[in-house]
C-alpha cells in the first residue's frame, strides 16, 4: 500500500469525501452498498474507491469491502483506558485562596446586585480576572510568592464596590487590612500590606520602581500591580453585559452616561493572549465596530503601564471562511493534536479549518482522554516520531503539568531543532507552570477563557459561537453569566452525547479514535446544527437519567454505589439533571431547592466523590469552598465540581463533613 500522507477530508472531491465520511460512520461496505446509501450511479463509486485505493485512502479487503486508511498515525498504541481524566474546568487553589474566596464571595454577590448601572463585577469576573492574571504572571515567569500576591488582589480587587464605586480601589485595601487584623482573612501583616496595596493601585496612578520584600524574596510590586490592572481591563467582552435585552430601554433612559459601557461591551466577542516572541493580546469584535470604548480603555491601561506588549483588535468575518477545493502536492503538514473530548473537538475542528486555509495540509492524532493520555503522548508517540516529516505541530489541551515537565521540553528541543513551528493551546491550569520554559524554546503559546484555544485568527461568528458551545461543555461557572439560548442547550448536549456515545466504542489504536473524532469534526466545521440538536433527547435519556433515585439530606442529593450510569466522563450531567429535577426557588437570580449533589463509589481500594453545585447557581456557596480539606486530600476541579480518590476508612466522615457544610447554608466555618 502506499504511503497515503494525511488525510483531509475537506480537501477531497464531494464524492470522495462523502464515501470516507460513510465509512468512517458506518464501517467497512461494498460498493453495492455505498451506491445504494449515497444515492449514487455504481459506476461512479467504482471509479471513486479506484481511485482512494490508489491514493492510499482506503484499503480492499478480502471481502471486497472498503476501508478507510486514515494516515500515518495509524498502529500507534493508545494509552490504558484507566480512571477518565476530570471533564470539567480544573482550578487549582492554596488553603489560603480558598479562605479569601469564602470571604469575598457574599461581598462580590452583594456588589453585583448594588452596581446594576455597571457591568458585571461579581464572583465570576474576580474569577476571570484571577485566571487571566496567572497566566500572565506565568508567561513572566513571577515566583511563586509573587504569583500568590498577584492571585489574592485579583480576587479581592473589586469588593470594594459594596460601598462606593469611584472609590471602591481604597475602599478594598482598607477592608484588607480590617479582616486581617480581626483575623478573619488569613494574611499576615506584610501580606495583607502588599495585597491591599495592590487592590489599591488596580486603579489610578501608582508607582512604577516600587519593589518590596517579603522574607527574604523580593516582591516587584510594580509589575505585579501592572499585571494586575491589565488583566482587569482585559475582562470585556460580553460575558460582562449579563442585563437581558428587555431591559435596554431602561438603562437607555435612566443612564444614557453609562450606555457606550454596555454597547462596548456587546461588541467585544472575546480576549485571549498569544505569546511568541512577545506578548499580543487579541481582542476579538464584531465587524463594524469603531471607536470601542472597552478597547480604547484596555489601550490605554496598557501603555500606562511598563510592560512591552502588543495588542490587535481582530475583526470577525460574518459568513466562515471556505476551505480551499484542493491540497497543492508541495503543501506543508502540520500534525493536529488533541484529547478526544467535546471542547477540544470543537477547538481542533476550528482549528484544521484555518490551517487549511492558510495552505497546511492536516495530519491528526485524536487519543482518549485519560490520566495517562499525556505521559503516552510525549514519553512515547510524539517522541518516538520523525519531526522533519512535518512542518507544524499544534497540541490542544493536553495535561502535561509539572511531572511531565522534563518529558515534553525533550520533546519539543527536539522538534524546534528540525525547524517545526510549534504551537500549544491549554486550558488546564496545572499545565501553565511549564509557560517559561515553552517561551524561552520558541513555542508559540494561547491562552485566555474556555472559549479561546483554536489556532489562527480568521474566525467568523458562527465558529465562535461554536466556542461557547465548548466553554458550556466545561461548566465553567465563569461562563454563567452569559444568556443560554435554547438552541446552544440543545447543541451542547447532542454534542456531549455524540461524544460519550462514541467513548463507548471499543478503540485499540490512533486509528480507531481519529475514525471517531473526524465526521465529528466535519459536522462542526460545517456548521451542522441540526444533527447534534437532533440526539439531545437522547442525551437526556441516556446519560443525565440515574439508574437509582438519589437521598435527600437537606440542601444536598446524594448517591452512593455505581447509580449515575455506565460512563464516568457523563456522571457530572446526570448530578446536574438530579439537581435541576428538584425545582428551583422563587428567589433573585437562578436559585435551586436542591443546589447541591454527591455521588460515592468503590474504584480498586479507595472511594471516588464526584459532588456539585449547579453551573448556573447563583446563591449557594460554591462547593469547592465547602470541602473539608482538613479532613481529606486535595479534590481536582472548579468552584462548581470537585473530585477526589478517598482511602475508604475516613470517607464516609468526609462525605458527611460535607454534607454538613452544604447544609449551613454560608461558607463552610
Amino acid at each position: 500500500m502506499p504511503d497515503q500522507g494525511p488525510l483531509n477530508l475537506l480537501a477531497l472531491p464531494p464524492l470522495h469525501r462523502k464515501i470516507i465520511v460513510h465509512l468512517s460512520r458506518e464501517g467497512p461496505a461494498d460498493a453495492a452498498t455505498l451506491a445504494e446509501s449515497l444515492d449514487q450511479d455504481p459506476s461512479k463509486i467504482e471509479q471513486a474507491l479506484t481511485a482512494l485505493v490508489k491514493k492510499g485512502s482506503l484499503h480492499m479487503a478480502a471481502d471486497g469491502r472498503a476501508e478507510v486508511n486514515l494516515g500515518r498515525t495509524r498502529r500507534r498504541k493508545l494509552p490504558a483506558r484507566l480512571r477518565p481524566a476530570l471533564s470539567t474546568t480544573t482550578r487549582l487553589y492554596s488553603a489560603q485562596e480558598l479562605a479569601i474566596l469564602r470571604t469575598a464571595m457574599p461581598i462580590l454577590r452583594f456588589a453585583r446586585a448594588r452596581l446594576s448601572e455597571y457591568s458585571d463585577h461579581g464572583p465570576q469576573h474576580a474569577l476571570r480576572v484571577r485566571a487571566l492574571a496567572t497566566q500572565l504572571a506565568y508567561l513572566l515567569d513571577l515566583s511563586a510568592t509573587e504569583r500568590h500576591l498577584l492571585r489574592a488582589a485579583a480576587l479581592f480587587h473589586d469588593v470594594g464596590n459594596v460601598v462606593d464605586r469611584a472609590h471602591h480601589h481604597i475602599i478594598s485595601q482598607e477592608t484588607i487590612e480590617k479582616l486581617t487584623a480581626s483575623h478573619q482573612l488569613p494574611f499576615s501583616r506584610r501580606e495583607a500590606d502588599l495585597v491591599g496595596l495592590l487592590c489599591r493601585w488596580h486603579r489610578n496612578a501608582y508607582d512604577l520602581e516600587r519593589q518590596d520584600t517579603v522574607g527574604n524574596e523580593t516582591v516587584r510590586t510594580a509589575l505585579l500591580a501592572s499585571i494586575l490592572r491589565v488583566a482587569d481591563a482585559m475582562d470585556i467582552d460580553h460575558r460582562r453585559s449579563d442585563h437581558s435585552a428587555q431591559f435596554a430601554w431602561v438603562l437607555k433612559f435612566f443612564y444614557p452616561d453609562e450606555l457606550p459601557y454596555w454597547t462596548s461591551l456587546e461588541e467585544i466577542l472575546g480576549v485571549r493572549i498569544r505569546c511568541r516572541s512577545g506578548v499580543n493580546l487579541q481582542v476579538f469584535t464584531m465587524p463594524q465596530v469603531q471607536d470601542n470604548l472597552q478597547i480604547e480603555m484596555l489601550r490605554q491601561e496598557l501603555k500606562d503601564t511598563p510592560l512591552d506588549w502588543t495588542m490587535d483588535s481582530i475583526k470577525v468575518h460574518q459568513q466562515p471562511t471556505a476551505a480551499p477545493d484542493k491540497v497543492q502536492p508541495d503543501k506543508q503538514t502540520a500534525l493536529l493534536v488533541f484529547p478526544f473530548e467535546p471542547h477540544s473537538l470543537i477547538m481542533a475542528a476550528l482549528s484544521r479549518k484555518q490551517l487549511l486555509s492558510a495552505g497546511f495540509s492536516v495530519e491528526l492524532l485524536c487519543y482518549p482522554d485519560t490520566i495517562d493520555g499525556s505521559a503516552w503522548l510525549w514519553g512515547d508517540t510524539l517522541a518516538n516520531m520523525t519531526p522533519a516529516e512535518l512542518q507544524q505541530l499544534i497540541v490542544i489541551n493536553d495535561r502535561a503539568g509539572a511531572d511531565l515537565r522534563a518529558q515534553m521540553l525533550a520533546v519539543i528541543e527536539t522538534w524546534r531543532a528540525a525547524g517545526v513551528g510549534i504551537s500549544l493551546l491549554n486550558r488546564h491550569e496545572a499545565t501553565w507552570s511549564n509557560l517559561p520554559d515553552l517561551v524561552r524554546l520558541g513555542v508559540e503559546i494561547i491562552l485566555g477563557g474556555d472559549w479561546a484555544y483554536f489556532w489562527g485568527e480568521s474566525v467568523s461568528q458562527t465558529d465562535l459561537s461554536w466556542t461557547r458551545m465548548a466553554a458550556y461543555c466545561t461548566r465553567d461557572p465563569t461562563q454563567s453569566t452569559v444568556t443560554l439560548t435554547t438552541e446552544e442547550q440543545h447543541l451542547t448536549q447532542g454534542l456531549l452525547y455524540v461524544t460519550f456515545d462514541a467513548m463507548q466504542r471499543p478503540v485499540t489504536d490512533v486509528e480507531g479514535v481519529v475514525s471517531l473524532a473526524e465526521p465529528l469534526l466535519e459536522r462542526i466545521a460545517d456548521d451542522d446544527r441540526a444533527f447534534f440538536i437532533e440526539r439531545s433527547a437522547d442525551f437526556a435519556t441516556v446519560y443525565t437519567t440515574p439508574t437509582q433515585s438519589g437521598q435527600i439530606e437537606g440542601r444536598a442529593l446524594r448517591f452512593a454505589g455505581q447509580t449515575l450510569g455506565k460512563l464516568p466522563q457523563a456522571y457530572h450531567f446526570a448530578l446536574e439533571a438530579a439537581i435541576e429535577q428538584q425545582g428551583r426557588t422563587l428567589e433573585r437570580g437562578i436559585c435551586f431547592n436542591v443546589p447541591y449533589a454527591l455521588a460515592t463509589w468503590a474504584d480498586d481500594q479507595e472511594i471516588e466523590l464526584l459532588a456539585i453545585n449547579h453551573w448556573r447557581e447563583e446563591e449557594a456557596s460554591p462547593i469547592r469552598l465547602l470541602y473539608p480539606g482538613h479532613l481529606g486530600p486535595p479534590p481536582e476541579g472548579n468552584e462548581c465540581t470537585l473530585r477526589v480518590r478517598l482511602p475508604r476508612e475516613p470517607a464516609e466522615a468526609i462525605v458527611q463533613a460535607l454534607i454538613e457544610a452544604c447544609n449551613e447554608g454560608e461558607t463552610g466555618e
